[in-house]
C-alpha cells in the first residue's frame, strides 16, 4: 500500500470536522467510529493484491468495519481470546480470524497468508517491548511498500517500542493523538479513542 494512500486518507478524515461518524459495526469493543471509517478507508485504498492483517480482534468490532464494502479485499484477524475470553462471530467470505498470537500466525504465515500485507492495524500487547517485536517480525511478511496503524499511541510504552523499530525502513507517517494518558481517561468516542499513529514501511530505500 502506498503512503500517499494512507495520507489522503487520513488528511480527508481530517477534514471532516462533525463529532460523529456513524459506526461501521454494532459488533462491541474498546474503539471509535473514527477508528473505523480510518480503517475501512485504509482497506478501500489497499490493492486487491495485497491484503490486511489484524492483531488484537477481540469481538470483531473494528475488523468489521475494516471490511464493510471492501468486498474485493482479502482481510486476516488473530486474537488468542484469552484476555476477555471472547470469540467473534462470523465474517463475511473474504474474512479470515485465526485464533492465534501474532506470533504463531506469522511463524506460519504460508498456511493463512496468501498475499503480501499491505495494511496492518495493531492493537495487541502494547508495551514496549511486544510493540517494537511485532514490527520487527510482520516486517517480513510485508508488501515492498506497507502502511501499519498503531492503536493506543498515547501510551508511552507504544511510542518507546515504534521509535525503537529499525528506522532503516519504518517512518512515521501521521499522528492521530486524543492526548489522554492511554489508560485511565475516559475515552473520547468521538475521535481516535487513544490515539492512533500511521507508520510507512519501506523494504528498499
Amino acid at each position: 500500500m502506498k503512503w500517499s494512500a494512507a495520507n489522503d486518507v487520513v488528511e480527508s478524515l481530517r477534514c471532516e470536522t462533525q463529532l460523529y461518524l456513524p459506526a461501521l459495526s454494532k459488533r462491541r469493543g474498546f474503539s471509535s467510529s473514527r477508528v473505523e471509517h480510518l480503517l475501512n478507508r485504509l482497506v478501500a485504498r489497499m490493492p486487491a493484491s495485497e491484503c490486511y492483517l489484524e492483531v488484537g480482534t477481540l469481538e470483531g468490532r473494528t475488523l468489521e468495519a475494516a471490511a464493510h464494502g471492501n468486498d474485493d479485499k482479502h482481510l486476516v484477524g488473530c486474537d488468542p481470546c484469552q484476555k476477555y475470553a471472547a470469540l467473534p462471530a462470523e465474517f463475511g467470505p473474504n474474512v479470515s480470524f485465526v485464533r492465534s498470537t501474532w506470533q504463531a500466525l506469522l511463524a506460519n504465515a504460508d498456511d493463512v497468508l496468501t498475499l503480501p500485507i499491505g495494511l496492518v492495524f495493531y492493537d495487541g500487547d502494547h508495551s514496549a517491548l511486544e510493540t517494537c517485536d511485532f514490527m520487527s517480525v510482520v516486517s517480513k511478511h510485508l508488501a515492498d511498500e506497507a502502511v501499519l496503524v498503531l492503536d493506543d499511541w498515547d501510551r508511552t510504552s507504544v511510542r518507546d517500542g515504534a521509535y525503537h523499530a529499525d528506522g532503516a525502513h519504518w517512518r512515521l507517517l501521521r499522528e492521530c493523538p486524543e492526548w489522554t494518558d492511554g489508560l485511565t481517561t475516559a475515552p473520547h468516542h468521538f475521535g481516535y479513542n487513544f490515539g492512533v499513529s500511521v507508520w510507512g514501511y519501506r523494504r528498499h530505500q
